[in-house]
């Protein structure tokens, strides 16, 4: 059961016509959606993202959408992000449009659900689950029906017969019903184990492809996460420009 409370470092501070204050009707709504888009922890701040030089040209497209995000969903677009190194920002970026889009969706939402994150792997697991038929038609529903979904690591599990007749109701749904869906994976989307006709739709919009390495880093000393750059490390590039 999601319950609001008033935050002072409310995430729209700065960016809001309001001045925040506990009768703020606005964050409310925010936080809602928020709670309620199955983003996870690790995602729900948002953070700048600094790509490797061969990246630039592509975070500033996906900067572009982000910017546009309330179009773009409007419009029923699919977006394929992909590159064969992980940690290197396609799912924070995913999160970061997905959460462009409830920002600007928060204003009167009258707390109608909009966005959806699932993470793939762990959903077709759920998907064989069942026991917990609620639980598993909830995410269902959501997959189906949301105006912006994020399948995130598509691709990172051998599928099954199962999986791939899963996997295809939800993409030819969100296709035919123009949904707007993202989708990150470590492969292109001709490698995917799926129907050639999925391949197809997921290729039919727009295709980005994330060079860069890694920009997760491990380190010998020990530090609060409040006295360093909350989230992911990263590695700034000589490029300055962030995302």
């Amino acid at each position: 059961m999601w319950e609001y409370r008033y935050r002072e470092d409310c995430l729209l501070k700065g960016n809001c016509p309001k001045r925040c204050n506990p009768s703020c009707t606005i964050q409310p709504e925010l936080y809602y959606l928020l709670e309620n888009s199955n983003i996870p922890e690790l995602y729900k701040k948002p953070k700048l993202l600094y790509p490797a030089p061969e990246d630039f040209n592509a975070f500033t497209t996906l900067s572009e959408i982000k910017k546009d995000a309330e179009y773009f969903v409007k419009e029923g677009r699919f977006l394929y992000i992909w590159g064969s190194s992980s940690g290197n920002g396609k799912s924070a970026f995913a999160c970061k449009i997905l959460q462009t889009y409830l920002a600007i969706m928060c204003t009167g939402n009258g707390f109608k659900d909009r966005g959806w994150f699932e993470y793939i792997p762990s959903f077709l697991l759920l998907a064989k689950n069942f026991e917990d038929k609620e639980k598993r038609q909830e995410h269902i529903n959501n997959l189906l029906n949301r105006d912006l979904v994020v399948l995130d690591d598509i691709g990172a599990v051998r599928n099954t017969q199962y999986d791939i007749t899963v996997l295809s109701d939800i993409i030819n749904t969100r296709y035919s019903k123009r949904l707007a869906t993202i989708f990150t994976s470590n492969v292109a989307p001709t490698a995917l184990d799926i129907d050639q006709r999925l391949v197809n739709r997921l290729e039919s919009d727009i295709v980005i492809e994330i060079k860069g390495k890694s920009r997760r880093e491990s380190t010998s000393t020990y530090k609060r996460k409040s006295e360093t750059e909350v989230g992911e490390p990263v590695v700034r590039s000589r490029v300055s420009n962030h995302f």
